[in-house]
């Protein structure tokens, strides 16, 4: 049966833009950019230091946030129900990284699925199971990729892959540079080398930070230049390497979605932080949503390929006149 379009005019919109997302007639708003009384983080790279009166998330996620000492927010475990004044809420897992997770709410007239960054893809070695899902009326997604070619390899393909290259340029002697995108991404790869016999690495100070917040399974040993280990960095401050590093025998691999072109490292590996165009929109039907809001990079390219029930939702773009 064809799905029925969404009338714009119909009815209120269950969700608006306002500096982030918010639930049209509850006090929840969802990975907001600036300070709001209750404000769901679906991982903690969205938010920032924003001074939100509650936060909601994982209890990894809040541990990951700088709340500048202010207490009280409410770390929700996976899979349990609670209330907010009216509305059920739960939290499911959206696969993104370590903590991240998508939230259900249940207003009582309509079921709202705020899922941010998904991946269906599980990363066992890291612990990070794929992005659950639930049925709903609205569904807010962030699609990070979502072009036509943006599909990716099994990430326990990947990470398997990543590790051999990480033993054999240590039997080499050479130190092995792992170079990712954000602190989750950063995370998720320390924690996967752990899991493998390598849990003494070298990391980025704000990573280093991370691991001792969330308590994963990862060593910082002294430096010994004739005894390499793999170093974890944010490829952003690849140029802040120490010193003491970057005059050892190395090899750089950019660990990331990004690296499906990886010119200017040594290797390459395709560790994307959410799905691609077909596991996305996959996802998205399975959640049988009547109307669908599109944030993020790729927004136009998913609301264009799931027609009239879709639209983009986000900060205003600026229009091109010519």
């Amino acid at each position: 049966m064809a799905r029925r379009a969404v009338s714009k005019s119909a009815a209120p919109a269950a969700v608006t833009w306002r500096d982030g997302i918010h639930l049209t007639g509850t006090p929840l708003w969802c990975d907001a950019r600036r300070r709001r009384d209750v404000c769901f983080v679906s991982s903690a790279e969205r938010v920032g230091r924003a001074g939100h009166g509650q936060l909601i998330g994982t209890r990894e996620t809040i541990a990951l946030l700088d709340t500048g000492g202010i207490s009280g927010h409410l770390a929700a475990p996976l899979l349990k129900r609670f209330t907010l004044g009216t509305q059920r809420l739960e939290l499911i897992a959206s696969g993104r990284g370590p903590g991240a997770a998508a939230l259900c709410v249940d207003t009582g007239d309509r079921t709202v699925l705020y899922a941010g960054g998904v991946r269906c893809d599980p990363v066992p070695h890291a612990g990070i199971i794929a992005g659950d899902v639930r049925r709903c009326d609205t569904l807010v997604v962030h699609a990070v990729y979502g072009e036509r070619g943006d599909e990716f390899p099994k990430l326990a393909t990947v990470v398997a892959q990543t590790i051999a290259w990480v033993q054999t340029t240590l039997a080499s002697g050479k130190r092995p540079i792992l170079l990712v995108d954000s602190i989750i991404d950063g995370l998720e790869v320390a924690t996967a080398l752990a899991r493998h016999d390598l849990r003494q690495m070298d990391v980025d100070k704000d990573l280093l930070e991370a691991v001792a917040r969330v308590g994963a399974p990862v060593m910082r040993t002294p430096f010994r230049a004739a005894d390499p280990r793999p170093v974890v960095w944010l490829d952003a401050g690849r140029a802040k390497l120490p010193k003491r590093i970057r005059d050892t025998p190395l090899a750089t691999a950019l660990v990331s979605g990004r690296a499906r072109g990886f010119a200017g490292y040594d290797a390459g590996f395709v560790w994307p932080s959410a799905a691609g165009r077909k596991a996305l929109l996959g996802w998205i039907e399975s959640t049988t949503a009547r109307e669908v809001y599109v944030t993020g990079p790729c927004a136009d390219a998913i609301a264009t390929a799931l027609g009239p029930r879709a639209r983009v939702i986000g900060p205003p773009r600026q229009m091109h006149l010519f």
